[in-house]
């Protein structure tokens, strides 16, 4: 090899090595985080143990997602829970649980997100909760409709909480394209409760929670953006457009609007990274798995109901395991084979990208196969599995 080769080879390697150390320790960017060397030190080890496909890790997630209630007062079509699916039993998750779970994982987290599938609002403890994360330095975030009951003393209550970040569902400027996804839903409550809370804001003199307008883009709305745009500047509130999915084919596949992200060759990153608390107790291996058939684990809600005793448990539990282990060898019994994991597209793309590289395949050449609607798709899809005599009934209701 010649002298500019072995050059060239040791510029690559450098930079390789430089975009791994960076990607290591750089901060995960959750606002409202208190900094702590423990918090650091398994941020990186986490990542580590994620780079290196460790299916038993030492680590701890840095974000959990928590499931304060799967109830919902709206029926938006592409969710589970607006759909009418039932994929546990609906209740909201008891102060007990929470509490045991913050205690072993709280100094190892960086944020902590109330939304799963049920409106967080609706939780009868989501103060105290969002309390407890604040005490403990833990940036929180809540995804709510707001087209809820809300006063001005809720309004200061929840101000108070320390919560860092409110997204508002809104996906549309007017009630008539509005209320076509968010069924049920009152564009003026959602906009009087957005005004409450700034005013409770002001009155705290909090700069928290940031307020953000989340509007999921379809064909009915398309025409709303950029006067929602516009309102959400006069309500003091970042504006985050993306495409929304929905149950079958892209809607506007090639179209100007971008769904949040795209499928790439990467290791599935709530495997490793991420935990999924259900209200009940159930341990999901990421946020869009619903039916309690697809959980990996269960923490005990109260005594005797034969739930694990500590998170740890089902974090390094044969399920999470497995679930792990497709990304070095997607193999397996008829059990594993029926896993959610498994035909996942984020196994699936991970699977042919290695077959692809190993081919000799150049990175700009290679086609994941999937786009972020089939990914969504692939979920919804786990209830002709789990409940297809209630998918049934409710084809026939419409």
């Amino acid at each position: 090899m010649d002298l500019r080769a072995r050059a060239g080879r040791a510029v690559s390697l450098l930079r390789y090595v430089t975009r791994t150390v960076r990607g290591l320790v750089q901060l995960p960017g959750f606002e409202g985080t208190r900094v702590t060397p423990r918090r650091w030190t398994n941020l990186v080890l986490n990542r580590w143990e994620h780079r290196s496909l460790r299916t038993t890790l030492r680590s701890y997630p840095i974000k959990l997602i928590v499931e304060v209630t799967n109830i919902c007062n709206l029926r938006c079509p592409a969710c589970f829970t607006g759909d009418e699916q039932q994929g546990r039993v609906r209740g909201h998750m008891s102060p007990e649980l929470y509490a045991r779970t913050l205690e072993e994982l709280g100094p190892y987290l960086w944020r902590v997100e109330f939304c799963n599938w049920g409106e967080p609002l609706l939780g009868r403890h989501i103060v105290p909760m969002i309390e407890a994360a604040t005490a403990r330095g833990i940036s929180t975030l809540i995804s709510t409709n707001f087209s809820v009951p809300f006063d001005a003393g809720r309004a200061e209550r929840l101000v108070a909480s320390g919560l860092t970040i409110l997204g508002v569902s809104l996906d549309g400027a007017r009630q008539e394209t509005y209320e076509q996804y968010r069924v049920r839903g009152d564009l003026e409550t959602v906009l009087r409760n957005v005004r409450l809370v700034n005013d409770a804001k002001r009155k705290l003199g909090s700069k928290t929670p940031k307020l953000i307008w989340s509007f999921h883009v379809f064909s009915h709305n398309a025409g709303d953006v950029e006067q929602a745009r516009a309102r959400a500047a006069e309500l003091d509130m970042e504006f985050a457009v993306e495409k929304g999915w929905v149950v079958g084919e892209e809607w506007d596949a090639g179209g100007r609007f971008d769904f949040y992200g795209n499928p790439r060759p990467f290791p599935c990153v709530p495997l490793w990274e991420w935990a999924v608390l259900n209200n009940d107790g159930g341990v999901a291996p990421c946020c869009g798995s619903f039916y309690r058939e697809d959980d990996v684990g269960r923490v005990s809600a109260e005594a005797g109901d034969g739930g694990a005793r500590t998170f740890r448990e089902v974090w390094n539990g044969p399920a999470l395991r497995r679930a792990r282990g497709f990304y070095t060898r997607r193999d397996g019994d008829e059990a594993a084979r029926r896993s959610i994991c498994f035909d996942c597209p984020q196994t699936v793309i991970w699977e042919r990208w290695l077959h692809h590289m190993g081919g000799g395949g150049l990175e700009q050449d290679f086609d994941p196969g999937f786009g972020q609607n089939d990914v969504f798709n692939y979920f919804w899809n786990r209830q002709k599995l789990h409940r297809p005599a209630g998918d049934a009934a409710r084809a026939a209701r419409r």
